[in-house]
């Protein structure tokens, strides 16, 4: 539990979430300042208004005036204008020392903006530039899109197999300390179908895998084809067609994927578009025309394809 809002006794509580996925807007961001900022007079006990804002089915029904949230327009909202009126003002809410704060505020706008929702996850809403450095600061919430590898949480790899890998000539790195996915490259042309059947063995660990300037068969990337956690392929230099990449266009979390002088052409293309994960794909000194290459880039806004005119 971490304390919000400057740390004083009006601060409200919340965890420190990994995963915006994981909070629930209402509960976790929305209902900690209405039980310290509103349910003393709009609660079970005492309704100001006919106003009980304790519970969600009781603050959507609103108070004397009737509801109290207009969907999707702060200014429309009766609560919403009610706590940024001037405080010199009668209605101003809630009319004690304890005012709700910028960041309350900012949070209760944004939060009606997006629908009000009482169920939404914050990975389910638009979180404008605006409103990110107040997640973070406030709430502990990166709300900026990490990469796949960052999200991963496994057990280390045993270091024999590693050992293993090391020992067939492959270079194994990790990402980081506190971080158990690999790196994995290969130098040389000495590989093998055998020599990559090896690499099964820490499928859900490799996160990169180089295999730049090798002698690299189509049929041989059918092992790679379940890496649930690969996000960064290198082939380029290789002579790996249109027919070595269906093996792996089921990888969901592929981002990066280099193809530089390898011999693909525009029959490529299609499935690379289909690839849900994939952000930048490398096709210079390759059979793709850039024309369709451009193409394709354009009509799909998650995709960067680098290559250059011939």
């Amino acid at each position: 539990i971490r304390k919000l809002l400057g740390g004083d006794k009006d601060s409200t509580l919340v965890s420190t979430f990994v995963e915006p996925d994981s909070v629930i807007i209402y509960h976790q961001l929305i209902a900690p300042i209405f039980e310290v900022k509103c349910i003393s007079c709009h609660g079970n006990e005492v309704k100001r208004g006919a106003l009980n804002m304790s519970h969600p089915d009781s603050l959507q029904l609103g108070g004397d005036g009737g509801p109290v949230i207009a969907t999707g327009s702060p200014l429309q909202s009766e609560l919403f204008r009610r706590i940024t009126l001037p405080q010199t003002e009668a209605k101003f809410m809630p009319p004690t020392p304890n005012v709700l704060t910028y960041d309350e505020i900012k949070t209760i706008e944004w939060w009606i903006e997006q629908g009000a929702s009482f169920e939404d996850r914050l990975s389910d809403v638009k979180v404008p530039d605006n409103m990110k450095p107040l997640l973070l600061r406030r709430f502990g919430l990166n709300t900026e899109e990490r990469p796949w590898y960052e999200k991963v949480q496994l057990a280390a790899l045993d270091s024999i197999q590693i050992m293993t890998l090391q020992e067939n000539g492959f270079m194994v790195k990790n990402l980081g300390d506190k971080n158990p996915l690999l790196d994995v490259s290969y130098s040389g042309t000495d590989l093998s179908k055998e020599k990559m059947a090896l690499l099964e063995s820490a499928r859900k660990h490799i996160t990169w895998l180089a295999l730049s300037e090798t002698n690299m068969e189509n049929e041989w990337l059918s092992v790679v084809s379940d890496f649930s956690n690969l996000t960064r392929l290198e082939l380029d230099r290789t002579n790996i067609t249109d027919e070595g990449i269906t093996y792996i266009k089921g990888l969901l979390h592929l981002e990066v994927l280099n193809l530089y002088a390898s011999e693909v052409t525009d029959k490529v293309l299609p499935t690379l578009d289909q690839m849900p994960g994939l952000k930048r794909v490398y096709l210079s000194e390759t059979k793709v025309t850039p024309e369709v290459a451009k193409e394709i880039s354009d009509n799909n806004s998650q995709l960067s394809i680098i290559i250059s005119s011939n």
